[in-house]
């Protein structure tokens, strides 16, 4: 006697889920001079990457020493002019901040607060050297 297959489709329902992209950001060291090249960024919604000198240490906040925009997704080799030199063998902080004031302009401090993530600003220090 034959095998008979039964083939039984059912309607499966399929479930969409959509991730939410982690802020990062990712470099190495960078030479001394007045722009830094970030290598990756990603940032969940348009934002800036924003550039901080640290002196003793500690990072000096509010005040900036270069930024630049960057889209919502994963930007590769993000260009920072800074408005200062920064030497051999100093550090910079590099830190996310959302754009939610005035679209375009780098506010803060202001609407621009940092990204924050688990409670704590996106950052990622840099060793000049």
């Amino acid at each position: 006697m034959p095998l008979k297959r039964t083939i039984i489709s059912a309607a499966v329902p399929v479930i969409l889920a959509t991730s939410a992209i982690a802020d990062e950001i990712t470099t190495s060291e960078q030479p001394a001079g007045k722009s830094l090249t970030v290598e990756t960024v990603t940032i969940g919604n348009d934002g800036w990457l924003v550039i901080h000198a640290i002196v003793d240490g500690k990072p000096v906040v509010p005040a900036s020493i270069g930024h630049t925009a960057v889209k919502a997704g994963t930007t590769e080799n993000v260009v920072v002019e800074l408005t200062e030199t920064v030497e051999s063998g100093s550090k910079v902080l590099a830190m996310l901040h959302v754009d939610k004031g005035r679209i375009g302009d780098y506010e803060f401090p202001g609407d621009d607060h940092p990204v924050m993530q688990n409670d704590k600003p996106v950052v990622m220090p840099l060793q000049i050297k």
